[in-house]
């Protein structure tokens, strides 16, 4: 069961990076690269510092063939997760300023406000690449090299590692059978004809019960899972440089070069 479910896992994750995978990195310098880019927009002081970042991260994401149905969905999540909590807390704001007249609150203008959401949004886009261009057992693999002096002092990092990606195999084995079965039990509870908007509460809840069961016999299979799989099959990582790492470094020197120029002045 578990040599299947690995090999499950390992076709999925293949089939979720889909082209991305022509322009493979290593793990590693992808990541160090993805922080120093999250980063530097918090230096910036040039207008045109952020377009050409802003330019540059275009440029990556269709190098890596990202599709626009993952951008689309990341600037909604983007949206719901970040932007109404922040908005939400702007209004807060406006409202103690109203009554205590208190300068910590008055409001810094618009520009400000951008800015930061700017920079916000530079550290969602630059790791939703990250992660749609990573497999996750490189990822966790990589995890498990930096953890592994804890480990050797007895910690069960490890352990806490197989565990994740237990859980990761198991929600990408099931998920599309729960949308599948979910849509099915729905149509059954949905009336047809003149009654297709008359929905049977039974049933939904009958469904949600279901669904709840289910998850439940899920946690056993993870369960078992962990039991009988071993880390090296779930995750892995060796630091390998190639030519397109070499091709990234540089592009990403040069980028920081030319911000720099820029924001010494020595150009425009």
């Amino acid at each position: 069961m578990a040599k299947d479910l690995t090999v499950m896992n390992s076709d999925e994750e293949n089939k979720g990076l889909n082209k991305a995978e022509c322009f493979r990195m290593d793990g590693l310098i992808k990541l160090i690269l993805a922080i120093l880019l999250m980063v530097m927009p918090f230096w910036f002081r040039s207008s045109l510092s952020f377009g050409l970042l802003s330019a540059y991260l275009i440029l990556v994401a269709w190098i890596f063939k990202i599709n626009l149905r993952t951008l689309m969905i990341s600037g909604a999540s983007f949206g719901i997760i970040v932007l109404i909590p922040y908005f939400f807390g702007l209004m807060m704001n406006a409202v103690f300023f109203h009554f205590s007249q208190n300068p910590m609150f008055a409001f810094q203008g618009f520009g400000a406000v951008l800015l930061r959401l700017f920079k916000l949004f530079v550290i969602w886009y630059i790791s939703i690449l990250y992660f749609h261009t990573t497999p996750m057992r490189t990822f966790i693999g990589m995890l498990d090299k930096f953890f592994l002096p804890l480990n050797k002092l007895g910690l069960p990092v490890q352990d806490y590692l197989k565990i994740i990606m237990c859980i990761v195999a198991q929600l990408k084995d099931t998920g599309s059978e729960v949308k599948k079965s979910l849509g099915d039990k729905m149509r059954t509870v949905v009336g047809e004809g003149k009654r297709k908007f008359k929905i049977n509460v039974k049933g939904i809840s009958q469904v949600i019960v279901n669904l709840i069961v289910d998850s439940f016999d899920k946690i056993d299979k993870v369960q078992e899972y962990v039991d009988k799989v071993s880390p090296e099959e779930l995750y892995h990582y060796h630091f390998k440089f190639s030519l397109k790492d070499g091709v990234a470094l540089a592009s990403f020197l040069a980028l920081a070069v030319m911000i720099w120029l820029i924001e010494n002045g020595i150009i425009l």
